[in-house]
């Protein structure tokens, strides 16, 4: 087996002619991205020995963290193991399309730390949706919930969700960041002293609903609500939830290329928090940062048209009620609230640095966004509903 690079320094022509199957004879490496639990470089520029080879011209690596405290919390999370098993075994069946594959190892460990995904270029012919300067339209929201449909509803209580690299803990259905929800209460006072430091104001400036809500999710009863919450979420129907469907992680043909919404294509990346469950915190996550409130604010009629097109391909769905999924969809508010938390004291004192510049803005919209949810959908009222139900 093709040794795995630990970092993109041990990345070399020999380790490229050997996964690409042609002599490279130069190259070139961008940063793409240190994300919270992998890392992103584009290969470009390459050339071969033998002119007329048809090996790609660039290519993106996806390796594991090199910092090591996140890579630990993604081993932790069993991110690196889903996405290896995804592209192994159901990139070619899922009905969305996910980038071409080159090559894929992991260090065989029965929990991945060290792997390699070499990838295709989407940006040769796609431009990815940027959730902070050029989110989806309204075409282009529907077009995904559409599409999305399609995989909830092709794994609908399917028999692949009880594979053991997939499958939940014991059976019972958990938040994918349901560490990071429930060790938000230890974190609440830094996030509240670094918030203001790299944003000038504080966290809550202009939504006292949303401190009232911190305040019973980081409370005495914090971990007695995530209890309840997953629970409820468990007791629905569940398929295959891509987990982290924000605009950051979706590309579109580039419009430079003039094709209409139907007429362009989308490529789904990030298949890391993959897991079965219910489907309202699907859209939680997919909208809550990266859509403008103005037009988030129509997400009752976006899931009503999720919910009639999911029915309608997939009819044991019709179990699962529009009520329901409403409601999974304000506890997916919620959890993911509590997760972002805890999140955001690993994440920003990092902002500082220039590399930092592009997740300040990602946070600092994506959080604004987010308390715009919470508020429209009276999301306090939830926590007081749920915090009398566990007594």
């Amino acid at each position: 087996m093709t040794n795995i690079p630990r970092s993109i320094d041990e990345v070399d022509a020999a380790w490229l002619s050997d996964i690409l199957g042609s002599e490279v004879t130069s190259f070139n490496i961008k940063f793409l991205e240190g994300g919270v639990l992998a890392d992103a470089f584009k290969v470009h520029d390459l050339t071969y020995k033998d002119a007329s080879s048809v090996a790609p011209t660039s290519l993106v690596l996806k390796l594991a963290n090199g910092i090591a405290e996140r890579r630990e919390f993604a081993v932790m999370t069993r991110a690196y193991i889903k996405e290896v098993r995804f592209f192994e075994r159901l990139k070619d069946q899922v009905p969305l399309r996910t980038p071409d594959l080159y090559y894929i190892a992991d260090d065989g460990k029965e929990n991945v730390e060290f792997f390699v995904i070499a990838m295709e270029d989407l940006q040769r012919h796609s431009l990815v949706f940027d959730q902070v300067e050029d989110p989806p339209n309204e075409a282009f929201t529907r077009k995904i919930n559409l599409e999305t449909a399609k995989l909830h509803a092709q794994y609908w209580e399917a028999d692949v969700l009880k594979e053991d690299w997939l499958a939940l803990p014991d059976g019972r259905y958990t938040f994918p960041l349901d560490e990071a929800a429930r060790t938000c209460p230890e974190h609440i006072d830094n996030y509240l002293t670094l918030w203001p430091e790299m944003f000038g104001e504080h966290p809550y400036e202009g939504f006292p609903d949303i401190a009232e809500l911190t305040g019973l999710l980081t409370g005495p009863k914090a971990a007695g609500l995530v209890d309840h919450m997953n629970s409820l979420l468990d007791a629905r129907p569940h398929t295959l939830t891509h987990g982290d469907m924000r605009a950051d992680n979706i590309f579109r043909t580039d419009p430079a290329r003039g094709l209409s919404v139907d007429d362009s294509e989308l490529t789904y990346i990030d298949w890391q928090i993959i897991q079965p469950g219910p489907v309202g915190p699907e859209f939680s996550q997919a909208w809550q940062h990266s859509l403008p409130p103005e037009q988030r604010s129509k997400d009752m009629d976006f899931l009503k048209q999720y919910h009639d097109r999911l029915v309608q391909l997939q009819p044991a769905a019709a179990a699962y009620s529009y009520d329901m999924l409403i409601e999974d969809y304000r506890i997916g508010f919620l959890l993911w609230w509590m997760s972002l938390i805890t999140l955001g004291v690993a994440n920003l004192p990092g902002f500082a640095t220039p590399e930092g510049a592009r997740n300040k803005k990602l946070w600092g919209t994506g959080m604004f966004k987010m308390k715009h949810a919470l508020v429209d959908h009276d999301c306090l009222d939830l926590v007081k509903k749920y915090t009398a139900e566990i007594g």
